[in-house]
């Protein structure tokens, strides 16, 4: 009788065993074969739900989302207008250990998206767009899909500057350039 197992479950050991590796020897190091082994398992074990290894990387950053989701809305709390706006930025311009590890299998699912464009997550740019959209709306930006688009631009730019020069882009001088454009885009 095969072993009923629970997939939500199972996609999430292998989304932390995902990171374990990477954490550990790096996101070129991720490998089905090496988070299988982190699990104490088959390759087969981890293919089952994830059958390469953009699928795999693909994984550990959707499990990550989620609790970005959560702690988003725990970092804006209860502010509004070009608070929310400025807090949303700034949010997404974190520097935590963890986000520069998810950034940089970020990076590699991204340099397979030629090979494999149904492997690249594409959910949670629309969602990160989004936030900006209603948050410049709400802070009454005068055109907030514009502001959007750029603060889109700002951030994933920054996210590759931090994998760059992660010794040039602190959070100070992020910050600072942040609200330089969020100031540029609630006087335009």
């Amino acid at each position: 009788m095969p072993i009923d197992v629970d997939e939500v479950q199972r996609r999430k050991a292998i989304a932390e065993a995902t990171l374990a590796v990477a954490a550990r020897d790096g996101a070129r190091a991720v490998t089905i074969r090496a988070v299988a082994k982190e699990l104490g398992g088959s390759t087969a074990m981890v293919t089952n739900y994830v059958p390469t290894r953009t699928a795999l990387i693909t994984n550990a950053v959707r499990a990550a989302e989620s609790r970005w989701r959560s702690d988003l809305e725990a970092h804006l709390g209860e502010l509004t207008g070009a608070d929310r706006l400025r807090a949303t930025v700034e949010w997404h311009l974190s520097t935590e250990p963890e986000d520069l590890l998810l950034r940089t299998l970020w990076v590699e699912m991204l340099s397979t998206a030629h090979a494999d464009p149904h492997g690249v997550d594409r959910q949670e740019p629309r969602e990160a767009r989004q936030e900006f959209l209603d948050a410049s709306t709400a802070a009454g930006v005068p055109d907030a899909g514009l502001a959007a688009d750029v603060l889109s631009l700002l951030t994933r730019g920054y996210y590759v500057s931090t994998l760059e020069e992660p010794g040039y882009w602190t959070p100070e001088r992020a910050g600072r350039v942040a609200r330089a454009v969020v100031g540029a885009l609630m006087d335009s």
